[in-house]
């Protein structure tokens, strides 16, 4: 039993090439702002990442909580001037850089979990079905 444990949690070269490219691709999605690379990343680890994906969001969430994370554009302070001019002051519905970073961290972080989850799930089943055939 524990050797078959072993071969379902060693890392093979292309078990590992697949979570890199993971990460690399939620990376550059995540940093860039874009959503293609993260769906791409996404769908590769289909079907982790059914539950990956809203798990993020539901954390994305919670820190949007956390006050001065990611105010809305309505924040901040201004005033009337006398000519009838509006001045703001501050800086009105930006993200905090901690923030941002923290939940691109995350998301990549998920999407790599999916991707070990994938791995782990199908060298299971290959080891399962080996010793099936090995039994009859």
């Amino acid at each position: 039993m524990s050797t078959r444990l072993g071969q379902v949690f060693r890392p093979t070269l292309t078990s590992s090439v697949y979570v890199v490219a993971i990460g690399c691709l939620a990376a550059v999605g995540f940093v860039q702002q874009s959503p293609a690379p993260i769906l791409a990343a996404a769908f590769l680890v289909l079907p982790s990442s059914i539950v990956a994906l809203p798990l993020y969001y539901v954390i994305y969430g919670l820190l949007s909580f956390i006050p001065g994370a990611n105010p809305s554009s309505s924040s901040g302070s201004g005033f009337d001037g006398p000519s009838g001019s509006t001045s703001s002051l501050g800086d009105a519905g930006s993200t905090a850089d901690w923030f941002a970073i923290t939940t691109d961290l995350l998301g990549t972080l998920a999407l790599v979990v999916a991707a070990v989850i994938n791995v782990v799930i199908v060298r299971a089943l290959m080891s399962r079905r080996r010793v099936m055939r090995t039994s009859q």
